[in-house]
C-alpha cells in the first residue's frame, strides 16, 4: 500500500512538473539563438533584392523599414523589419538568396 501511494505521489509531481520545465527549456534554446545572432544595421538600400522581395512576399503590404544582418558559418542572415499601415511590425530571417532562415537549436 506504502509502495502504490509512494507510486502515485512520485508520478502526480513529475506530470505537475514537466509542463514548466519544457517551457523552460525552450525559452532558454530561443534565448541561445538571439545571442548566437549578434546583428549590425545596415541600409536597406545595401541589402540584395532577393531578401526584400522575399520579406515583401512573406508580409503583404508592407514596407521595409529596418535591416540588419549576421554572419553564420560564413553566410549572411539578413533580419528585415517590415510594418503595415497600421504601424504593426513583423520581423523575417533570410539568407542572401532570399530563402527563410530558420536558426538551428
Amino acid at each position: 500500500m506504502k509502495r502504490k501511494f509512494l507510486f502515485v505521489l512520485t508520478s502526480v509531481f513529475f506530470l505537475a512538473v514537466t509542463p514548466f520545465v519544457s517551457v523552460s527549456a525552450s525559452d532558454m534554446c530561443e534565448m541561445a539563438v538571439e545571442q548566437e545572432l549578434s546583428f549590425t544595421d545596415v541600409e536597406v538600400s545595401e541589402v540584395p533584392s532577393a531578401v526584400i522581395e522575399a520579406a515583401k512576399k512573406e508580409f503583404p503590404g508592407t514596407e521595409v523599414v529596418k535591416a540588419m544582418v549576421a554572419e553564420v558559418s560564413g553566410e549572411k542572415i539578413y533580419k528585415i523589419v517590415v510594418k503595415d499601415s497600421d504601424d504593426n511590425k513583423e520581423t523575417g530571417l533570410y539568407n542572401s538568396n532570399g530563402e527563410s532562415y530558420v536558426p538551428e537549436a
